[in-house]
């Protein structure tokens, strides 16, 4: 039955939260929007008085002028005199990129003929100079590959406008309907002037608006294959869609009178337009950015000294570089009241990816394992002991070449006031969003980022009004990455306007809502902390506006209590797999072996709660029918979290739950038949059973019901829902493997992942314990595909995000019929490249299945004897078990009952480090970092006879075999790969009957 939720505990939370909006502010109280996620457009007689009673512009001082602003009452606007249209290439330092696609006019709404152009800025990729001194990646791949842009546009108003925005690219539309304002929950008003142009009306706002204006003829879908995203359709998975040269508009209230210096705030140095390299000895305390080009080059960043509390960016403002506030001198040192302010732009497009400081502001050094204190950060703080606050208003940060914004030292007396502040361009990996640090508030921002977003870490944070354009990597809500103590939280308005997050796997650190495993090992299970608590976050109308990856993610490394995810709405999932769409909840443990906790939720209201989480207009209920990882809620959450989440909605049905029982079936099991009988009992009237998503209902006779269902898939969901009269729903859910005729199997003992008895697992988290140790392979016909289902003694992990497993590389060799047994002669055949093993007589035919290498010279798939490869192999991992499904007519007339079967386990590795895709193995030397580098016990299996080299074979000894455990039948593996041999010849083995029935 649902309950209402409001506890007193929960009361105090939400009294905590709006006290807590109004005692953190630094220039006054924040209360939570009335309206959030259903916003009507204020009237103008609400909303057109200025923020703070601060004028819209100062005609007495001449520095808030730039040569070509333009104002015309209650708008301003600004341009550039070294504005220059180029999308693709270099430009010069003093020149600022203009948008070739977009033209931008605002003009009041009383007198849309007064209309003046807002400069529409441009950001791309990279700058258009490419990787500079690298090859390696840095997140912008598919952005630059695909010729992604953003443009901007930024005015100042404080009335009603219209904003005409027109389409350069030679492309029309016939109505204002092929035009999407998104946040879509904005209803702006838009009409179409022409065919290239449609005007969106802009309600006057004391916060401002921050919108995307979406042309239908820019659009592009985004696919992803194994290799990554591609725009390319062919065989490949829908990930979203998003304009491919996009446009955002703010719209930004007049800036409020204490944003902007003047000579009573403390010592002013107006800085001049041009090159800025001397900012390191100024005695001012205010640094004042006039309007202008400014620019630092690639080889510096500002090193503010002591004295500098205040940076101010006036609009039309465009500096290329970045700010270092200097650390505090003294524990209790350092400015009180810092400030960057202002509608000016903050640029980092002049700096590579992950420009190091320590490495003469190149890319760190591809042996250098992280830059988190020496990279380029377009602002830096350094906290001392005493209370500091920090006023971040109004800015606009373009291409941050790696953290936008850090704070180092005491971060529990850092408080930040963050307002109409905006990033854009966040093409590169690490371009995250903004650390909200303890008694901190933020409200009407914007980011364009490849990485996490709102970066909840701290206690007694408000943020409200964020608009989201997420890129691949990350999440956009994240409160992980290491155990924490976490007491109030309270985000609301969240807007997910485009994102193309995706992952080959279940990730770690991806979704709406994430709290990631630990950052130094996010495979690891036993890095929680038990003495942390993460408590009262609340977060309220998030939406996300077309397709998403997933929901949440929550690995907790804290106890955790009281979270509440209220109105979060999903328009659609993407066209990945259900199973990689999944939402996760897993309590972790810590190294001694003791779990965090969850709230209990159903009897004391005080874990995960979902209200109002809708799919595609759907609510989600646990009561109900829709929640389960392959239904449409996508909620996988660990069995031992039952009580310590629930998921309810307004409206929902009311009323006790019919009865049902059902028969035929049993969950978790694998079916010799795709044919299955159902039947049951019930008090409910209507019955559906639902199998792979498809739903049939079945009659219900004197409380009886009978069904026959046939199972299509690999893993097959099944579903059988009683619904009473008033909708109430009791559900029973099964998941089946079939897998077709069964031709017979092999086993091997458990344990011998171990090779000749010396080989040793790489020490990274990746490689699971297991999870090269073969303990069965079973064969089956299904129709006109051959499926080899191979099992390891541990679930198959994916770590990497590739195509189901990241670690293994199976490898099976078939021999035909009569030829499987040639002991005692002398007929060997080397098998694929890389192996460095052997087998006792030729092979007819090798499968390969590799999640990583789809393309490679010897990546998955089906070969002949000369090593050709013949077709694909479709890879499925259902927990411990690798399914290879091959087309039964590339093996021609093969006898699969009386085949000899050489079956091995490899790892995996990319090209340019191994032949032939297939890990080396190393001598214990090597491995223990003797005779080679650390990182080798890391990644690479140990125990062997070689060293790495650095190029190929990559290892000085290749009598060694390369697998890590075999199916050897009567043979001892040790003895079969003893290290002593010249050469490690495997023996064919032959599949045992299927036990009958």
């Amino acid at each position: 039955m649902q309950h209402q939720r409001l506890t007193p505990a929960r009361a105090a939370l939400k009294a905590c939260v709006i006290a807590l909006a109004c005692a953190t502010a630094l220039t006054g109280c924040v209360k939570p929007h009335p309206n959030a996620g259903n916003r009507p457009a204020p009237s103008p007689a609400a909303s057109a008085a200025p923020a703070d009673g601060a004028s819209i512009l100062n005609p007495e001082d001449a520095a808030s002028a730039a040569p070509v602003d333009a104002h015309t009452g209650a708008v301003h606007t600004w341009g550039h005199e070294g504005a220059v249209k180029n999308a693709a290439g270099t430009i010069a330092d003093d020149q600022v990129r203009q948008s070739p696609y977009y033209t931008v006019r605002v003009a009041p709404a009383q007198s849309p003929q007064d209309a003046q152009e807002s400069f529409t800025y441009l950001s791309i990729p990279r700058n258009g100079e490419g990787k500079r001194g690298y090859t390696s990646s840095d997140g912008a791949e598919f952005a630059a590959d695909a010729g992604a842009s953003m443009s901007w546009s930024t005015f100042e108003y404080a009335t009603d406008v219209v904003v005409d925005v027109t389409l350069n690219t030679g492309a029309t539309i016939a109505s204002a309907d092929e035009v999407t304002i998104r946040p879509t929950s904005l209803n702006l008003g838009k009409t179409l002037v022409d065919e290239r142009t449609v005007r969106v009306t802009v309600p006057a706002s004391a916060e401002g608006l921050r919108f995307s204006v979406d042309f239908d003829p820019e659009l592009m879908t985004v696919y992803a294959n194994a290799s990554g995203l591609t725009t390319q359709a062919d065989g490949n998975t829908v990930i979203e869609t998003e304009p491919r040269n996009s446009l955002v508009i703010f719209a930004q209230p007049p800036a409020p009178a204490d944003t902007i210096p003047t000579a009573a705030d403390g010592a002013i140095e107006y800085v001049e337009p041009g090159e800025v390299k001397d900012l390191d000895s100024t005695t001012a305390e205010i640094l004042y950015f006039k309007p202008g080009t400014y620019w630092m080059g690639s080889d510096y960043r500002a090193m503010l000294p002591e004295n500098v509390r205040w940076v101010y960016l006036a609009p039309g403002a465009f500096v290329k570089g970045a700010f270092r506030f200097t650390d505090p001198t003294e524990a209790d040192g350092g400015q009180t009241d810092y400030r960057v302010t202002g509608y000016g732009v903050l640029s980092g497009e002049q700096y590579p990816y992950e420009s190091d400081t320590a490495n003469s502001y190149r890319r760190k050094a591809e042996d250098a394992d992280n830059c988190h204190a020496t990279c380029v950060k377009m602002l830096q703080f350094g906290s001392s002991d005493a209370e500091q606050t920090l006023r971040l208003q109004g800015v606009t940060i373009k291409e941050p070449p790696y953290h936008s914004f850090v704070v180092y030292g005491n971060e529990d007396t850092f408080r930040m006031d963050v307002s109409n502040y905006q990033q854009v361009g966040g093409w590169y990996w690490q371009t995250d969003g903004i650390e909200l640090y303890s008694g901190s508030t933020m409200r009407n921002t914007f980011f364009h980022a490849n990485d996490d977003v709102l970066k909840l870490y701290h206690s007694q944070v408000s943020v409200r009004d964020t608009v989201v354009w997420k890129n691949e990597n990350g999440p956009v809500i994240q409160w992980g990455w290491s155990p924490r103590s976490i007491d109030g939280v309270d985000v609301d308005g969240t807007a997910i306007i485009h994102n193309r997050m995706y992952s080959g796997g279940v990730g770690y650190n991806t979704c709406v809502f994430n709290s990631s495993s630990h950052w130094q090992d996010m495979n690891a299970t036993n890095t929680a902390d038990p003495a942390t608590t993460v408590r009262n976050l609340r977060f309220t109308n998030t939406t996300v506006e077309g397709a998403v990856n997933c929901a949440m993610r929550i690995y907790a490394l804290s106890n955790t209590e009281n979270i509440e995810i209220d109105g979060f709405h999903i328009d659609a999932w993407g066209g990945q797999d259900p199973h990689l769409q999944q939402s996760v909840l897993r309590l972790l443990t810590s190294a001694d072996g003791d779990r965090v906790t969850l709230g209990n939720e159903i009897t004391d209201h005080n874990g995960l709660y979902l209200h109002n989480y809708t799919v595609g207009g759907e609510a989600i209920l646990k009561a109900g029918d829709n929640w389960a990882s392959y239904e449409t809620g996508r909620l996988n959450f660990d069995a031992e979290t039952w009580d310590g989440w629930n998921a309810e909605a307004d409206g929902q049905p009311q009323g006790p739950a019919p009865a049902l029982a059902v028969s035929g079936l049993t969950d978790g099991t694998t079916l010799a038949s795709r044919q299955v009988e159902l039947s049951g009992t019930t008090d409910a009237a209507r019955v559906v059973v639902t199998v792979n998503g498809q739903a049939q209902d079945v009659p219900v006779t004197a409380g009886a019901f009978d069904a026959a269902v046939e199972l299509t898939g690999i893993t097959n969901t099944v579903r059988v829902a009683a619904y009473s009269d008033a909708g109430v729903a009791s559900v029973e859910r099964y998941v089946v493997q079939a897998y077709g005729e069964a031709v017979g199997f092999l086993t091997d003992p458990q344990g011998d992942d171990h090779g000749p008895g010396s080989y040793t697992y790489p020490t990274d988290s990746a490689f699971t314990p297991g999870g090269f140790d073969l303990t069965a392979m079973d064969v089956y016909r299904d129709g006109d595909t051959v499926r080899f289902v191979t099992s390891v003694a541990s679930e198959v992990t994916n770590p990497w995000g590739a195509n189901g497993m990241s670690t293994q590389r199976l490898n099976l060799y078939l021999r035909a019929a009569g030829a499987a047994d040639v002991a005692g002669t002398d007929e060997v055949t080397a098998l694929l490249p890389g192996t460095n093993t052997f087998a006792a007589g030729a092979w007819d035919f090798a499968i390969v299945g590799d999640g990583r290498n789809e393309g490679a010279a010897y990546g998955p798939g089906v070969y002949d004897a000369e090593g050709t490869r013949l077709g694909p192999v479709a890879l499925t991992v259902v927990g411990n078990r690798i399914i290879l499904s091959v087309d039964a007519g590339l093996l021609g007339d093969l006898d699969l009952a009386r085949a000899g079967y050489q079956v091995s386990m490899y790892s995996s590795s990319e090209d340019g480090e191994a032949v032939g895709n297939v890990r080396p193995v190393y001598s214990p030397a090597c491995f223990a970092g003797q005779t080679c580098e650390s990182w080798v016990a890391q990644y690479r299996i140990g125990g062997g006879k070689g060293e790495l080299t650095g190029q190929s074979p990559y290892d000085t000894d290749l009598t060694d075999s390369n697998a890590i455990d075999m199916i050897t039948g009567d043979a001892d593996q040790a003895a079969v790969m003893d290290l002593n041999q010249e050469r490690i010849v495997a023996p064919y083995v032959t599949l045992s009957a299927p036990s009958a029935g």
